[in-house]
C-alpha cells in the first residue's frame, strides 16, 4: 500500500487545489469517491491499516463486476498539511489507554464547506480493528450519505430549477444531470435519457396507486418494476427490461431523506434476449396529495467500463427529491 500511496501523492496535490464556495470558505476538494486516511506508515502497513483499508476498500453493492467503494490514499500526519486539510473525506485515528471503549466521531466543514472528517478513537489495536468490522457498512454508508449529499447540492447549482414537467406530471421536484435530453412520455411515465452508446445515462419515473404498504415490501416493488419497465423499455428481437435476480438479488432499504419515506431498490438491469444490462437504483415513495406511489429510478449502461462513478452521479438525482411548497 505503501508503494500506491507514494505514486499518488504528487497527483493528490493537483486535484486538491482550493476553491471558494462564494462566502469565503473554501469548498471542500478532491475527487468523488476518494477518501483520505491520515496514518503512520507503520500503523498503515500493519494490522490497523488494514483493517481499515479493507472497510473502505469494501465492493460497491448492485455493480456488475467488484469495483471498491473509495479510492483510498493515506497521508502521514506529518505530510497532512494545508495543502491537503480540504479534501472532502478524511478519516484520522488515535489509539491510545485514555480511550475506555472504540468510538467513531465526525466533524463537518472543519477545514472547508461539504467537509467530512471521521475520527477512529480506540483504547488498543484489538479494539480498534473489531470496531471497524462490527462497523463497516455503517462507516460506508455515512461517507456515502455525504457524497450523495455533496452531489444533490451539485446539481441543484447547476440546474438552477427543478425539471419542471416531472413537477407538471408527478407533482414533486428534482434536479438531474444536464445531456438527458431525450423524453419518452406515457401515462404516469417519463423516461430521460443522453442515449449514449457507451456511458449510457437514463432515469425513469413511473406512479400508480397507493392502496396499502405492502406495495413498498422488496418483492412487491420489484414485480412492479418488471411490469412497467418491461411494457414501456424495449429493444431488439422482442425484448424487454427486467431485473436480473437470477445474477444479483437487489439490495432493499428504508430510508428518510428530505422529510420523505423511501424505499430504496438497488440492482442489476438486463434486456432479455439481448446483451445489454447494468446498475439501477430506485427510490419509492408516496406522493400524500395525489395517494400515488411514485419510483425514481436511474441506471446506467457503460459496457467494458467501471460504473461506480457514472451510476453515483446520477444516484445524486434521487436525493433532490423534494414537494413544492405552499410559496412554489
Amino acid at each position: 500500500m505503501k508503494q500506491i500511496y507514494l505514486f499518488l501523492l504528487p497527483v493528490l496535490a493537483i486535484l486538491l487545489l482550493p476553491s471558494c464556495d462564494g462566502s469565503g470558505f473554501l469548498s471542500a476538494s478532491s475527487m468523488a469517491s476518494e477518501v483520505l486516511v491520515v496514518m503512520n506508515d507503520d500503523e498503515w502497513e500493519g494490522e490497523t491499516g488494514r483493517a481499515l483499508f479493507d472497510v473502505l476498500n469494501s465492493p460497491v453493492k448492485g455493480l456488475p463486476q467488484v469495483e471498491p467503494n473509495f479510492k483510498v490514499i493515506q497521508l502521514t500526519p506529518e505530510n497532512f498539511t494545508s495543502t491537503f486539510k480540504v479534501a472532502r473525506n478524511i478519516i484520522m485515528s488515535e489509539i491510545s489507554p485514555i480511550y475506555s471503549t472504540a468510538k467513531l466521531a465526525s466533524e463537518l466543514n472543519k477545514y472547508a464547506s461539504g467537509q467530512v472528517i471521521m475520527t477512529v478513537r480506540a483504547p488498543d489495536t484489538v479494539s480498534y480493528i473489531n470496531f471497524l468490522r462490527e462497523n463497516k457498512e455503517g462507516i460506508v454508508n455515512y461517507i456515502l450519505n455525504k457524497e450523495m449529499e455533496r452531489m444533490a447540492e451539485w446539481l441543484i447549482k447547476d440546474n438552477g430549477a427543478p425539471v419542471s414537467r416531472i413537477r407538471q406530471l408527478f407533482g414533486f421536484n428534482i434536479y438531474y444531470p444536464k445531456g438527458l435530453s431525450n423524453i419518452t412520455e406515457h401515462p404516469d411515465f417519463y423516461w430521460a435519457t443522453n442515449n449514449a452508446p457507451r456511458a449510457r445515462k437514463d432515469i425513469v419515473i413511473y406512479q400508480f396507486p397507493y392502496t396499502s404498504e405492502s406495495v413498498f415490501e422488496k418483492d412487491s416493488l420489484i414485480a412492479i418494476r418488471n411490469r412497467v419497465m418491461g411494457k414501456y423499455i424495449t429493444g431488439s428481437f422482442d425484448s424487454h427490461m427486467t431485473t436480473a435476480v437470477h445474477s444479483y438479488n437487489p439490495d432493499y432499504r428504508k430510508l428518510e431523506y428530505n422529510g420523505i419515506f423511501r424505499a430504496e431498490l438497488r440492482g442489476l438491469w438486463e434486456m432479455t434476449s439481448d446483451m445489454m444490462g447494468g446498475p439501477f437504483v430506485s427510490h419509492a415513495f408516496v406522493n400524500e396529495k395525489t395517494n400515488m406511489v411514485v419510483v425514481t429510478e436511474v441506471f446506467v449502461f457503460a459496457p467494458e467500463t467501471d460504473k461506480r462513478n457514472l451510476i453515483r452521479n446520477l444516484e445524486g438525482a434521487l436525493y433532490t427529491i423534494s414537494f413544492p411548497t405552499e410559496e412554489e
